[in-house]
């Protein structure tokens, strides 16, 4: 986290006892969360608010819909990990209220020009540090150093527009009925998406539900769903990928009987083309953090994601 950025550990709006993705009410915050303690305020509608992925767009404007204005700095289609800011894009980031960013170093190359262009009475806010790690105990996905593709798993991706409502709550709440049923409504989306996803995955027999993927993204939605993360071919999708790498997945793939293997959209498939070729399997797509053609949306890629798993890997 950039010193000198104000971050604001949401407190988790909505009753998240459902699921395992929730935030954490007891992460220490530099500004005191109480916001029933003292007379609501109001913001000038619209909320402007900027996130670094596409696919945050959609979760800030479940949080906020028409009160809320969304732009993403990052264009879809780019790869984020490596993504650098225009002159159009610095011009954007003014009037700005809200900066969301993922955190765990997904977006952690941009920090620096946000907090250089920010308008001074804005906010930057990072999801990671106010999510709960699905790994258990009361740790945030920072502090535990999850794999950032939070997302991946539904009860994970709801915190996403929870945090976004807390912090509209907190400067707004006047409003704040309206923001909570705006959560609400987006939480009961994301598991019924969820259950809609394990439906399609399910028919999946038990020893061919293996990943093998470009980038090591799948962390959590192989958990979420019963599968396993293999293999990947490493930490970045844009690094170089050696021979060496090469060698070990095709070896993964042999040893463990696995149908296909995993490229991921918008990254090139170089890599895993060369594995599918000398494994004498098939390379299929999944999408995790870049978006576009037929995905647009965030249920969009969580089904295609389904059906594409359901489509190589089952019998």
């Amino acid at each position: 986290m950039v010193a000198g950025l104000v971050t604001i550990a949401a407190c988790g709006s909505g009753d998240s006892s459902e699921g395992d993705g929730a935030t954490l009410s007891s992460t220490p915050s530099p500004v005191a969360r109480t916001p029933e303690a003292r007379s609501p305020t109001q913001m000038e509608l619209p909320i402007r608010v900027a996130v670094t992925l596409p696919i945050f767009v959609e979760f800030a404007r479940d949080a906020g819909l028409a009160n809320a204005e969304v732009i993403s700095l990052i264009p879809a289609g780019v790869d984020p990990h490596t993504y650098e800011f225009t002159a159009a894009d610095i011009e954007r980031m003014k009037e700005i209220d809200f900066f969301f960013l993922n955190g765990l170093g997904l977006d952690a190359h941009l920090d620096d020009v946000i907090e250089a262009n920010r308008d001074e009475m804005s906010y930057v806010i990072l999801f990671a540090p106010n999510i709960r790690s699905p790994r258990g105990g009361d740790i945030t996905a920072e502090q535990a150093g999850d794999n950032p593709h939070l997302w991946l798993d539904p009860t994970l991706a709801y915190v996403y527009p929870e945090i976004v409502a807390d912090e509209f709550i907190i400067y707004d709440g006047i409003r704040k009925d309206f923001y909570n049923q705006n959560f609400s409504a987006a939480r009961a989306r994301l598991l019924a998406l969820q259950d809609e996803v394990q439906a399609i995955i399910d028919p999946v027999p038990m020893d061919r539900r293996r990943l093998v993927t470009l980038h090591n993204s799948f962390d959590h939605f192989a958990r979420r769903f019963g599968l396993t993360q293999a293999a990947s071919a490493g930490n970045s999708p844009s690094a170089p990928v050696a021979d060496e790498e090469i060698s070990r997945l095709v070896q993964v793939v042999r040893d463990q009987g696995i149908p296909a293997v995993f490229n991921e959209f918008g990254y090139d498939s170089g890599p895993m083309d060369r594995v599918a070729a000398a494994a004498g399997v098939p390379v299929c797509t999944l999408y995790s953090d870049i978006i576009g053609g037929d995905v647009n949306t965030y249920a969009e890629l969580m089904l295609a994601n389904a059906r594409e798993i359901a489509r190589c890997l089952g019998a």
